[in-house]
């Protein structure tokens, strides 16, 4: 039942957005910085906690990772797995508020690799939905949808 309210209230979204306040929007770009740091720093305790307790997470149309523990492990298994030094960039583009507390965010993310020249290459570029809830004063990511989309030339 929550799942159908969230998807009606993000289709409605456009109806019943309004603009966030200069505190609203400052606070979730802090989030999405605080974010790539934890990513940077392969931090998957610090990634986990910018979502909710139930947040869900899904990367280029694979399994929805639902709640903070398996976000955590999901990024414990990429994080081991990475190669060199990587970077996560993500630009937050837009920000409407759905309710007070409920926010619908755009942004575009890069994933940049380090190269033996102390130059960066753009490795993947993503395309974020996300759904952001304040809660106790501090927003975090309720569901974040990351497209895969090709590289510019």
């Amino acid at each position: 039942m929550k799942r159908l309210a969230l998807l009606l209230a993000l289709c409605a979204a456009p109806a019943l957005a309004e603009a966030p306040s200069v505190t609203d929007r400052a606070a979730l770009a802090a989030l999405a910085d605080a974010a790539d740091a934890a990513w940077n720093e392969k931090d998957a305790g610090r990634v986990a906690a910018a979502y909710t307790a139930d947040g869900s997470l899904r990367m280029s149309g694979g399994a929805v990772v639902e709640g903070q523990d398996a976000i955590r492990a999901t990024f414990e298994s990429n994080f081991a797995a990475r190669q060199g030094t990587m970077r996560h960039i993500t630009q937050v583009d837009r920000v409407e508020l759905i309710e007070p507390d409920l926010a619908f965010t755009d942004a575009g993310v890069r994933v940049e690799q380090q190269q033996p020249d102390g130059s960066w290459k753009l490795m993947r570029t993503f395309r974020n939905v996300s759904v952001a809830k304040r809660e106790g004063g501090a927003w975090r990511l309720k569901s974040v949808r990351a497209f895969l989309v090709p590289n510019p030339s």
